[in-house]
């Protein structure tokens, strides 16, 4: 009678032990979206990427790197907002991605290809695009429907293509981090060489408030820096000193300013360079070792 009392028992507790779990994760599965936006604003789980000034001593000239087949040059690490907005003579360099009637940024295509074939494999279901490139002209009329909302022509990253509002099945806006696609997105969408524009921890810098939908291609090593670091993409291209060099793991990041010296400090050895406008009036030079 004793072993069947503590059988009895054993299995009341486990039960309860069970209805608990299960509740914890019901609770869990429905605030995950207040937990994911807690963790982005204290930067918990984030580890930080150190980009260090290095001292760099040979030098090089814009005619030489202009002709060397390892140099490209984008857009990708255009700044744009209120205080830098686009001059009326930019031309983005964009294309249609796959036959969509989707237009991006050059620099991103096969990025963006290869975050949504993940999306797919990962969670059967597809990631659309609700708004990719902008003329002028569809900015102002966007601003002029909803202010509030919308930033003025030439504010927009959307202008340049490199920016997207994604969403998937039920889940788009504000919703888009309630879905597991859309926390994924905002975890993971740096590994893919993107960051999410307007994070929650932002907003003082940015002026715009979370956006979990709207992610904007920069390229690597910069979405790892910024992702990592807990950065705005206003902070992290203020934090490159002119002139200086500053070294990662596998690359060098120089912001150097516009027209080019005749003569500059440029690392010797090199696997490839892509060299970007900021549009502050300098250019951002990303080398991998």
């Amino acid at each position: 009678m004793n072993n069947k009392k503590k059988l009895i028992k054993i299995l009341v507790i486990t039960a309860a032990a069970l209805l608990v779990l299960f509740v914890l994760s019901a609770v869990v599965a429905i605030n995950a979206d207040k937990i994911f936006v807690h963790i982005e604003k204290n930067g918990a789980f984030k580890k930080s990427i150190e980009f260090n000034e290095v001292e760099i001593t040979s030098t090089t000239t814009f005619e030489v790197l202009s002709d060397d087949s390892r140099v490209s040059f984008d857009q990708s690490m255009m700044l744009v907002n209120k205080l830098y907005t686009l001059p009326d003579a930019f031309e983005p360099q964009i294309s249609e991605y796959k036959s969509t009637t989707v237009y991006m940024n050059n620099c991103m295509l096969d990025a963006y290809a290869e975050l949504s074939a993940d999306i797919s494999r990962r969670f059967r279901q597809k990631l659309y695009v609700s708004s990719d490139f902008r003329t002028a002209d569809e900015q102002a009329a966007l601003y002029e429907e909803d202010p509030l909302t919308a930033t003025l022509p030439g504010a927009s990253e959307h202008q340049t293509g490199l920016a997207l509002d994604v969403y998937v099945a039920r889940f788009s806006g504000d919703g888009f981090i309630k879905s597991p696609i859309g926390r994924f997105i905002n975890r993971n969408s740096w590994k893919y060489g993107f960051i999410i524009r307007y994070p929650s921890y932002g907003e003082d810098v940015t002026g715009i408030r979370f956006e979990p939908w709207h992610i904007r291609y920069v390229g690597h090593p910069h979405s790892d820096i910024i992702y990592n670091n807990h950065l705005t993409l206003e902070e992290y291209v203020e934090s490159l000193k002119l002139g200086k060099w500053y070294e990662t793991e596998d690359y060098y990041i120089c912001r150097m300013a516009i027209p080019y010296e005749d003569e500059f400090i440029f690392p010797s050895d090199f696997t490839s360079c892509v060299i970007s406008p900021d549009n502050t009036g300098s250019s951002i030079i990303t080398v991998k070792k």
